[in-house]
């Protein structure tokens, strides 16, 4: 059966398995206690969308335990998924410096030829200036400012008030991971203990996964959030 429901991906192979055995993911998650977010995510290879390996190897064994696969099958395919996701990233990296340093280069020639060219006409800069006009300049009465312009100016609306910061402080009561992707931007990973602390700014949104659902106590602009789940459930929050 291993081989007929092999797949080049880790996400593919556990799906495989699932949709042989005809089980529903929900299914999949009640066995487990893995949310079905979670399960969706192994299965489409969503690296953004999961916790650090730590654990995703974890959830891995677990799933594949739960469908009849090979763990040790899927937790190499996600190793290695994720070493190619790595080099791809390495690859990226090594092109974009590689297109800055052509960029400099360019715009170095770009500087010595404008010197070059400047030196060349420079004789048009340095033309003798033409003879001043002898004639006395006409005076013009200046207009005095407007009784209206000064109160337009006067009652002129002050300029908006830049938008406030949303400020999320979060406190560990119990061993949890979390990861935080703030306004949209790269994800950050957090292995937090009771008693420690974290202090976060956006200016739209925060968007949570949490790996214990009653590990933490969080408020938004010092206004509590609602966390809901048992103890030991992932959850997933979108604040505000």
């Amino acid at each position: 059966m291993e081989s007929e429901t092999n797949q080049d991906t880790f996400g593919g192979y556990l799906k495989g398995f699932r949709v042989t055995q005809k089980l529903a993911i929900q299914t999949v998650a009640g066995k487990t206690k893995i949310a079905v977010h979670c399960l969706k995510a192994i299965e489409e290879n969503a690296h953004e969308r999961l916790p650090p390996p730590a654990y995703v190897k974890s959830f891995i064994r677990t799933y594949a335990d739960a469908v009849g696969a090979n763990a040790d099958v899927a937790v190499e395919l996600y190793l290695s998924d994720l070493q190619q996701q790595e080099n791809a990233k390495q690859h990226n990296r090594r092109r974009r410096e590689k297109l800055w340093a052509v960029r400099q280069a360019m715009m170095a020639v770009g500087v010595i030829v404008g010197i070059l060219l400047l030196l060349r006409y420079t004789h048009f800069f340095m033309a003798p200036a033409p003879p001043q006009n002898t004639t006395p300049p006409q005076r013009t009465a200046l207009s005095e400012p407007s009784a209206s312009g000064a109160d337009a100016s006067a009652n002129r609306p002050p300029a908006a008030k830049a938008q406030d910061l949303l400020k999320l402080q979060v406190i560990v009561v119990a061993q949890t991971w979390l990861k935080v992707i703030v306004d949209g931007q790269n994800a950050r990973s957090y292995d937090l203990k009771p008693g420690d602390r974290l202090e976060l700014e956006a200016s739209h949104n925060f968007n949570l996964m949490i790996g214990n659902a009653t590990g933490l106590q969080i408020l938004l602009n010092e206004r509590p959030v609602k966390i809901f789940g048992s103890s030991g459930q992932v959850v997933s929050l979108k604040i505000p």
